[in-house]
């Protein structure tokens, strides 16, 4: 892709993307560890796990 060549529209629609798409990753990568970190609290606070449990895996 020969940036370049893109009209400052397109420059800007390709920038917004590859910003999506890198917040997107970093979300992917940050949320198990804060589910984990949300469950041992509320489990901590006297949760049942199994109401984790459920809560995630309810289609």
């Amino acid at each position: 892709m020969d940036l370049k060549q893109l009209t400052d529209t397109e420059l800007g629609d390709l920038l917004n993307a590859a910003l999506d798409e890198q917040e997107r990753r970093a979300r992917l990568a940050r949320v198990p560890e804060q589910v984990a970190q949300l469950t041992a609290q509320y489990v901590a606070d006297g949760g049942d796990r199994a109401a984790i449990i459920d809560a995630l895996t309810a289609e």
